[in-house]
């Protein structure tokens, strides 16, 4: 029971959230607390670049783990938990082709590759200029990642400014936790 005497929904497991370099509107904290009060435990990771649009303190104090962008040494640094979900979101033109193509060139998409090896449920919701998305390779690359199992949020006829869906439909695509329903 929560503090004002309602039932406490069961957590809905560990959630990767993986992020590139391109601008969520609202900003990462957002995403982060809406899946957090969706009962979900939140790991942030970032490409490189990623980690230059977000603010890595804030997103430490919201999740209570650190943002993670680079391979850690064998022995060192704290494990992360297990994950039970992905959300790559937003994902950029070029990190949706990498992941597609396997290109494990930053942790991020070496991440995302392994999870999708581990057949962790994925969900990529890309964000990129509507020139770039009408790119052939980019097409490709989302049929790629649909071949492979991952659930793809993105509505190539959406306005630029309006492409990314909602944040209460992104957590609603997100799978319930195996054994929690």
């Amino acid at each position: 029971m929560d503090d004002d005497g309602t039932p406490r929904s069961a957590p809905a497991g560990v959630l990767y959230l993986v992020v590139s370099g391109t601008p969520a509107p609202e900003g990462i904290p957002v995403p982060v607390a809406a899946c957090q009060a969706a009962g979900w435990r939140v790991v942030v990771f970032s490409t490189s670049t990623g980690t230059r649009f977000i603010d890595l303190a804030e997103i430490e104090q919201l999740t209570g783990e650190p943002v993670r962008s680079e391979y850690r040494m064998p022995g060192t640094g704290t494990p992360v938990p297990p994950a039970d979900a992905v959300l790559a979101c937003p994902l950029t033109f070029n990190s949706v082709n990498k992941f597609a193509h396997g290109h494990a060139d930053n942790f991020a998409m070496g991440l995302l590759c392994e999870m999708a090896g581990y057949d962790v449920p994925v969900v990529v919701v890309p964000h990129c200029k509507p020139q770039l998305a009408s790119h052939p390779a980019f097409g490709a690359s989302l049929e790629t990642l649909r071949g492979m199992g991952v659930l793809v949020l993105f509505d190539p006829d959406a306005p630029y400014e309006r492409r990314l869906p909602s944040w209460s439909q992104v957590i609603d695509a997100l799978p319930v936790r195996a054994g929690a329903g």
